[in-house]
């Protein structure tokens, strides 16, 4: 095979590449995901919630990773801070729930819909006014 042929620097080199490729495509993807995200009104608050999220799996993994390598140092301090990073996701999930969400947009759209009406409402006075100032005109003219 291919593969057996090269050297331990020329495999290195390949997985390299092959890994910032990969790298760019999940890089491209999570950035058009985050700029749909925000485009919606209700985004900013949705994107906060991913980046607490992946803060505290973030956490959690590194918490996972160090009592995996080094199981023989585990205290009360480190039982302690995941119990902190397990109280954070807890907390998280309240403050962003799905409800707190949906009350969220629909207070966007109540608001969007007022100002729609605002907007009309206007647009209706504006068109009295000059209904009004064209009969002052034509009052003006007959008398």
């Amino acid at each position: 095979m291919i593969l057996d042929k090269l050297a331990l620097y020329d495999l290195i080199v390949i997985n390299s590449i092959i890994f910032l490729i990969v790298l760019f495509l999940v890089f491209r993807w999570f950035f058009e995901e985050v700029r749909d995200i925000c485009k919606r009104p209700e985004g900013i608050i949705k994107f906060v919630q991913i980046a607490f999220i992946l803060l505290s799996w973030g956490c959690f993994l590194f918490i996972l990773a160090y009592f995996a390598i080094k199981p023989e140092e585990t205290n009360v301090l480190h039982i302690f801070l995941t119990i902190i990073v397990g109280f954070l996701g807890s907390i998280l999930g309240i403050f962003f729930s799905r409800d707190a969400l949906d009350r969220l947009e629909k207070k966007v759209k109540t608001r969007g819909t007022n100002m729609f009406n605002q907007t009309e409402f206007l647009e209706e006075v504006e068109q009295l006014i000059k209904e009004n100032m064209e009969l002052k005109e034509k009052l003006g003219e007959l008398s």
